[in-house]
């Protein structure tokens, strides 16, 4: 059986998909202009000395802070550990955020907050709360 596997995996490696294949593929310029125009309408293209471009992307301030929350809320705020994030309120999340920042109970799990949440200021904690409300 395991023979079979690595048979499997070595043959799926070759033909048309093979990842080796596709750097040596060129893609020519009019290909290249097609995917350009394709990928432009979800990121606007901005020019870089040199002639290297770019997509501009907005990162939400509160996008970097989140980070760490996504290891127990879940990377879309989904939930996973902690509770599901995604669909509440700015007001929701300010407010248990501040209840977290100042020592309170709130739930079960309340003492795995406090510490996250020790160490924002206030315009973290807005940030954080505009952001999961992009969730």
């Amino acid at each position: 059986m395991k023979y079979f596997l690595a048979l499997i995996l070595l043959l799926a490696g070759c033909g048309q998909n093979d990842p080796g294949r596709a750097k040596t593929l060129k893609q020519t310029k009019t290909q290249n202009a097609a995917i350009e125009e394709r990928i432009s309408m979800y990121h606007p293209v901005v020019e870089v000395k040199g002639g290297t471009q770019v997509a501009a992307v907005d990162a939400l301030p509160g996008e970097a802070k989140y980070a760490a929350c996504g290891a127990c809320h879940g990377s879309q705020g989904g939930g996973g550990v902690g509770p599901a994030l995604a669909g509440q309120s700015v007001e929701y999340i300010v407010g248990r955020l501040n209840q977290y920042r100042a020592g309170e109970k709130v739930g079960s799990q309340s003492n795995l907050m406090w510490g996250q949440a020790a160490g924002l200021s206030d315009q973290d904690i807005q940030d954080l709360a505009e952001y999961t409300r992009t969730l």
